[in-house]
């Protein structure tokens, strides 16, 4: 019921308590809740839309759908009908409930109301939606049932054997201290703060590296990817695109200073005039669509920035040395500042890099007309009629606009509509009849495809992304059928005008940590939209070139080049057989190009059908359905991890922290368990010989919750082993608390210390002169501040003080074995294979928490207060030698089984060490 009013609050978060409507010819102001269908709401600019609306009416309506659609801009609303394949979510004339107006008017009637619109459904989804645990919960709810069951089988058997052995005679203090006491030593209260803090510290570490989680415990999950599926672009480049090539009238410029240098008039004033002005000038017609089909937005220059250009321009000039003094001396106003249009331009250039924002290939494109032309006064010169914006579901982008009148603005009847149109070099230049060159607009010949593909699959070589650009005229806005699919170009006379080239540097610490997951054992699959080639090329830089043969589209070779897999079209992945997706997904490195988010969901599918812990990398709301469905979701925003910079480097430091906190976890468990067995035989040696009580149950819970808590949280401090990136993911078999690791810890080191504190216990009886044969069957009359008085086989009386006294005192010796047991313990579960020798002492937390253990445990037992607490006293000096012995034995055993697991690694022997 929480998640549920969670969900509720975020999703009524989007929403208004009010809009309005028409009613009995009245705009009325009303409740939402009150909205029915039928009603006609109005809709401006802050207003957010209430329900689902069929728009009736729209004037420049513009609508922020990036809670659905993902995009960053908001989109043109109108109310023209649009064909019946386009779904809700791609009609233009559908105002979807939660989107908010940001300009613009318009009216609307509701179609859908409350739980039957689009975020109805998603919040029932959302509320009804039953969370995947992660494999670190998975776990820990394993071993609690494991600890539960174990806990209450032995207090109760425990609890049976006192009750028979006093003969059904104080049952109270037989249930407190044989069945609760036993409960209590063997639950390791410690573990979940441990477990908690070990996960915020990891949490924090990732957070200086500018990685957050969203779940603590995701990290884990993470750890154990066998697939890490990362986007090309910001994850293997830096994301810093720039335009490095343009493909015009059949010849490639490096840059704008080449084009000018071939075209020497070239001026800003003749670029920026409208189409019908420019006497079918290609190159303005190319600036235009690269212009107008752009979402990028040009910041005006103030004169601020015009005034620190001519400052910069005055330094320059000065042959003087440039002191603060002489900055504050110069007399430059404001009002000299030039803001002529070449000085405007100037700056721009100077500091364009601030001044144009957007999605990173759009501020390349603008940057590239500022260059040449003035962007926005391109612009200016056309009104958009309408729009379908670029995703990468479709890969185009299409914009129809017409002139904007000079001098009348009511004469529009006679003006020219043009359909200017951005998208995928390949698939554009298909549906094109037309190619700009010097001569002109000439019909496509196989020599001009030819010489495009020439270029085209050069600059792919050369690891670049390409957009084209097409410009047509419209006689009338109907012949725009089908406006989501390419089918809507095949009436139209298009015209290629030319494509760029869009260089994306790529990252430098990609190729080492590439073959940091390859020596881990961790596949990476590499997903575009760009064409195979570029894909191919942006491999290759990374030292993962494969053969052209493996660039595989459809054909009927398909099946012969199975064992060639590498570059993968992604139109083909619908037809892959079952056979070809084993291939495919057992190569090391795998690119899928020409991938839209469906495809991405569909390869995380495959993979997760074959067992893989999938990694996944996205962004958007397109991109959710992949992220949903993968083990991992990581993006810039909010899914399982959230990276303010995609860079693969950070996902290979996640990853190393998830191993780290398994391997940490594992010594920590590990370290914790072994002192739960002489916690118990503290408590069973009185129920099942007789023997005073070696711990109390106060005792236990200091251990467990006091002393025994700073140095299982230092654990998580320990760095890891030299290996731990070198060793393939665990197994999806493994355990966190496996069987050998019970067996280390209950059997081998907890019978190694119990064994210690049972001495040391012993010795304290014996300094008195107390015998074990004294001690058989004692706990029942004796040790208690009433009890009888003690006479030992030596002959030696104690009274009842006495008696208490020297108990405390043993049990003081159990104490103190058993703690400075496991600080020798401690440095041993540093490591699980390389000898503590060569590991060394590199946690400083560790020492730190360990000195605080043994301060801990010198203040619980040899403070008056908690002594009486405790009901221990101060035990004989001796008392501390016991735990060298101890730690000496754990030692020999620990580097003797690192050994064996170092030299033979899949002996049976083995394996049963191996924790």
């Amino acid at each position: 019921m929480c998640r549920k009013n969670t969900n509720m609050q975020c999703f009524q978060s989007m929403m208004t308590s009010y809009c309005y409507v028409v009613r009995a010819s009245e705009r009325t102001r009303i409740n939402v809740a009150d909205v029915v269908i039928g009603d006609i709401v109005y809709l401006c600019p802050g207003a957010r839309v209430p329900a689902d609306l069929r728009l009736i009416y729209a004037d420049e309506l513009k609508l922020d759908t990036s809670w659905i659609t993902g995009e960053l801009e908001p989109l043109d609303f109108c109310d023209i009908t649009v064909p019946k394949n386009v779904t809700a979510l791609g009609a233009q004339n559908i105002a979807l409930n939660g989107c908010l107006c940001t300009s613009g008017t318009g009216y609307g009637v509701t179609i859908r109301t409350g739980n039957r619109t689009i975020i109805g459904k998603i919040v029932r989804m959302t509320s009804k939606e039953k969370g995947v645990p992660t494999r670190l919960e998975s776990e820990h709810k394993r071993f609690v049932k494991f600890i539960s069951t174990l806990a209450i089988t032995m207090a109760t058997i425990t609890f049976a054997i006192g009750l028979l052995l006093t003969n059904f005679q104080h049952i109270i203090n037989t249930f407190v201290n044989g069945f609760l006491v036993i409960i209590i030593a063997n639950i390791p209260q410690g573990l979940p703060i441990t477990l908690s803090a070990a996960l915020v510290i990891v949490a924090g570490r990732l957070a200086k590296q500018n990685i957050f989680m969203k779940r603590l415990d995701v990290v884990e999950t993470l750890g154990t990817a066998t697939v890490v599926m990362c986007d090309k672009t910001g994850v293997f480049t830096l994301n810093d695109i720039t335009v490095s090539d343009l493909w015009y009238q059949l010849h490639s410029f490096k840059d704008a200073e080449e084009l000018k240098a071939k075209r020497k008039k070239l001026s800003s004033s003749k670029l920026s005039v409208p189409l019908s002005e420019s006497n079918n000038d290609s190159l303005v017609a190319l600036l235009t669509v690269m212009s107008i089909c752009n979402k990028a937005h040009l910041q005006p220059i103030n004169s601020r920035g015009i005034y620190a250009w001519n400052l910069v321009k005055k330094l320059s000039k000065s042959n003087n040395t440039i002191t603060i003094q002489s900055l504050l001396d110069m007399k430059i106003s404001r009002s000299n500042a030039t803001d002529d249009d070449d000085v405007e331009r100037t700056v721009r250039s100077a500091f364009h890099h601030k001044l144009i924002t957007g999605s990173e290939n759009e501020v390349a494109l603008l940057k590239y007309v500022e260059e040449m032309a003035n962007g926005e006064s391109i612009r200016k010169n056309y009104e958009i009629v309408f729009e379908v914006p670029f995703n990468k579901q479709r890969r185009f982008q299409i914009v129809i606009v017409r002139q904007r009148p000079k001098i009348d603005l009511s004469i529009t009847d006679n003006l020219k509509l043009y359909i200017l149109i951005k998208g995928a070099p390949e698939e554009l230049f298909a549906h094109c009849k037309f190619l700009a060159t010097e001569e002109g607009y000439i019909k496509i010949s196989d020599n001009f495809i030819a010489q495009f593909s020439e270029a085209y699959t050069q600059y792919g070589n050369e690891g670049k992304s390409c957009i084209a650009f097409a410009i047509a005229e419209l006689e009338e806005l109907c012949l725009i059928e089908s406006p989501g699919s390419w089918d809507c170009l095949t009436r139209l006379d298009l015209c290629f005008l030319g494509m760029v080239a869009l260089y994306d540097p790529p990252r430098d610490s990609a190729f080492k940590s590439l073959q940091t997951m390859k020596n881990a054992g961790i596949k990476c699959f590499m997903v575009t939209g760009d064409h195979p080639s570029t894909a191919a090329a942006v491999a290759g830089h990374f030292g993962l070139a494969v053969p052209r043969a493996s660039i595989v589209s459809l054909n009927t070779e398909m099946e012969k080049k199975s064992n060639l897999l590498s570059v993968i079209h992604c139109e083909m992945i619908d037809k892959l057989s079952d056979q070809l997706w084993d291939d495919i997904l057992k190569q090391e490195f795998v690119v899928f190009a020409r991938a839209t988010p469906s495809h991405k969901l569909i390869i995380v599918k495959e993979c997760r059908r074959r067992g893989e812990v999938v990694a996944v990398t996205g962004d958007g709301v397109l991109d959710a359905p992949a992220l949903k469905e993968a083990n991992v979701g990581i993006a810039m925003e909010a899914v399982d991890m959230v990276y303010t910079e995609s860079d693969v480097k950070h996902i290979v430091k996640s990853i190393k922290e998830g191993r780290l906190l398994y391997a940490n976890l594992k010594k920590t468990i590990a370290y914790t368990l072994a002192h739960m067995v002489p916690e118990l035989c503290a408590v069973m040696l009185a129920f099942a010989i007789g023997f005073p009580i070696g711990l109390s149950s106060l005792q236990v819970l200091s251990i467990d919750l006091i002393t025994e808590i700073p140095p299982s949280i230092a654990l998580t401090y320990e760095a890891g082993e030299k290996d731990i990136m070198c060793r393939p993911p665990r197994k999806s078999t493994a355990r966190l608390v496996s069987k050998a690791l019970l067996v280390y810890s209950y059997i081998f080191v907890g019978t190694i210390i119990s064994a210690g504190c049972f001495i040391a216990y012993l010795f304290v009886f014996w300094y008195y002169e107390i015998t074990v044969r004294d001690l058989f069957h004692s706990n029942i009359k004796h040790w208690r501040p009433n009890s009888e008085i003690l006479v030992t086989s030596t002959g030696k009386h104690y009274t009842a003080e006495t008696q208490v006294f020297i108990h405390g005192q043993a049990k003081a010796a159990w104490h103190i074995t058993l703690v400075m047991s496991q600080v020798f313990h401690f440095w041993l579960c540093t490591t699980r294979r390389i000898s503590i020798f060569k590991h060394g002492t590199q946690n400083i937390a560790a020492v730190l928490a360990l000195l605080i253990e043994i301060f801990l445990l010198n203040f619980m037992i040899y403070t008056p207060v908690v002594q009486d607490w405790l009901r221990v006293t101060h035990p004989p000096a001796f008392v501390w030698i016991f735990c060298l012995p101890v730690g000496i034995i754990l030692i020999i055993f620990n580097e003797t089984r690192k050994w064996l697991i170092r030299r033979y690694p899949t002996t049976t022997i083995v394996r049963a060490l191996k924790w």
